[in-house]
């Protein structure tokens, strides 16, 4: 299972702050963008600063009502692989997912808690990944929503090609049922970057959690 650091800021200095805290421990991180809109929250993000940031692979979670809008601002970010957008922002979703794969990213939808599984399935076919929202979006830091686990094993039975990603209360206390729920990525924010531990630490920490879960009993 891979880790994803989740970067949600306010300044500049925040983000290339946590860039550098974690770019020797992964090889991607997730960039969250919130327009104030779609969730009260509004957050830093500048195309030409994230271009010079180093080159470290980037994934793009649009937490925005108007994610078409959004894309066109980070076509010549060449570190930009994946853009994951939501289900229930206001753009005609076949749109989106075509704006992406033209920029030879790949397309996930993400899917706050209650909105139900059955609503992507006419949109499978054309992505190549899924996130599951563990809390409302728009804040780190929140309780996990343990119900999350059961979407993602219900959604893993049926799809075995998507990469699934999970984002939002994932922490070290979360963590070890989390794994067994089959999900390829977990996108931790507040639980690497906040504490008083440094962000590598607390990867590592996570790594050994991982590691520990996955060894046979003896």
């Amino acid at each position: 299972m891979k880790i994803i650091p989740s970067i949600l800021v306010k300044t500049k200095d925040e983000f290339i702050n946590q860039v550098n805290s974690v770019s020797s421990e992964v090889d991607q991180i997730q960039l969250d963008i919130a327009d104030g809109n779609f969730v009260k929250t509004k957050t830093w993000a500048d195309p030409k600063v994230v271009k010079d940031s180093g080159n470290i692979n980037i994934e793009l979670h649009l937490m925005v009502e108007h994610p078409l809008q959004e894309i066109k601002k980070w076509t010549h970010v060449p570190q930009i692989t994946r853009i994951l957008f939501h289900f229930e922002s206001s753009d005609n979703i076949e749109n989106v997912i075509e704006s992406i794969h033209a920029n030879n990213w790949e397309a996930s939808i993400v899917l706050n808690p209650g909105t139900k599984l059955s609503k992507i399935e006419p949109y499978l076919d054309s992505l190549e990944g899924l996130m599951f929202m563990g809390v409302e979006p728009g804040s780190q830091g929140q309780k996990f929503i343990p119900e999350t686990i059961d979407r993602i094993k219900e959604f893993k039975m049926k799809q075995s090609v998507h990469f699934v990603e999970l984002d939002g209360g994932v922490n070290e206390g979360t963590l070890p049922e989390i794994i067994f729920s089959g999900v390829d990525a977990v996108c931790p924010g507040s639980a690497i970057f906040g504490g008083d531990k440094k962000p590598e630490e607390n990867i590592e920490k996570m790594r050994e959690i991982i590691s520990s879960a996955s060894q046979p009993d003896k």
